[in-house]
């Protein structure tokens, strides 16, 4: 049954993460007062992708094709690990902890960067050392996150972690846990590229990770679109199952029901943190690039606060 509920999941995963990515651009559209795409727009950008023609570089070597779906596995594999529709381990789920995930995460990010570099396109270069940049001070504000939620759950087991907080009342209203939510959710706008980090423009100023992909076309683009649907599905999934409301999510397998009812309810969570992320792309300005760093700053500021009450209180609150 495990090993049923996995494929399950990454099914789930899978299919529902482009209609997130169509909600979102939709619920912008509706706040600017504009028509807008419908919700299922990123499926027909897909489909569309699929059927058209590869075009590759003539400088590019062979690495430049298997790229975006090495990235892709490596999502997939990511998608059985994490808790997303149940909040105990399913089959896969002892592969990796949260630092194991982490670094996969961290394998697709510099294939992504490598293959980008393989092109040898001077804006898919531009964004390269744009990301990598973010990422250097992004990524270990990560690692402070998951020493954080050890100490409190004496784990880094993600299962664990929502079980503590959705059973610990105590560990869940403390001040420590409000910075780890904080600074995960702040580290979530630098993950996914939303505003005020990043601008989904064409335009030199804005592109960061866009622009690692312009080399791309057909199949390959069509994939690499579908990994970075799935990328932000799961960070989105990770911070409302585990740090920001873990509660309904399964702890022990009852029955399939159970299962696909808090599908249901995983939906309408995703969506809440939808239309926040529209408030947010539709309310505040694109920082300049030299400002991102201050954000970060404020971010790292912010679990560093987490940190220091969590000793002052000798590991109590």
């Amino acid at each position: 049954m495990l090993v049923a509920l996995s494929f399950i999941q990454l099914v789930y995963v899978i299919l529902f993460a482009p209609l997130i990515v169509g909600i979102l651009s939709t619920v912008e559209e509706k706040m600017e007062s504009k028509a807008g795409p419908t919700i299922f727009q990123p499926y027909y950008d897909l489909h569309k992708l699929f059927t058209k023609e590869n075009v590759v570089p003539k400088v590019a070597s062979g690495v430049f094709r298997i790229g975006p779906y090495i990235n892709f596995a490596l999502y997939m594999l990511i998608i059985i690990i994490l808790p997303i529709i149940t909040a105990f381990p399913l089959a896969f789920g002892p592969t990796a902890d949260f630092i194991g995930g982490g670094l996969i995460f961290g394998a697709a990010g510099i294939i992504k960067k490598i293959v980008a570099l393989d092109s040898r396109n001077n804006y898919s270069h531009l964004g390269t050392a744009r990301a990598s940049s973010i990422g250097a001070l992004s990524e270990p504000i990560t690692v402070l996150l998951f020493i954080l939620c050890g100490v409190i759950s004496n784990t880094n087991n993600p299962y664990v972690i929502n079980n503590v907080f959705q059973t610990s009342s105590s560990w869940y209203f403390s001040v420590v846990h409000i910075f780890i939510a904080a600074t995960f959710f702040m580290n979530l706008i630098v993950e996914t590229g939303k505003l005020p980090i990043e601008a989904k423009t064409h335009g030199e100023f804005g592109m960061i990770d866009q622009s690692m992909e312009m080399e791309f076309s057909g199949s390959d683009l069509a994939v690499y679109k579908w990994g970075g649907y799935i990328k932000q599905f799961l960070l989105m999934s990770v911070f409302l199952n585990v740090y920001a409301c873990p509660f309904w999510v399964p702890m022990k397998y009852t029955s399939l029901s159970a299962v696909f009812i808090y599908s249901g309810i995983h939906l309408l969570k995703m969506f809440t943190l939808v239309i926040i992320f529209a408030f947010i792309n539709e309310t505040v300005s694109k920082y300049r690039l030299y400002k991102i760093f201050d954000y970060i700053a404020v971010t790292f500021s912010v679990i560093l606060i987490g940190m220091l009450a969590i000793y002052a209180a000798n590991g109590i609150f």
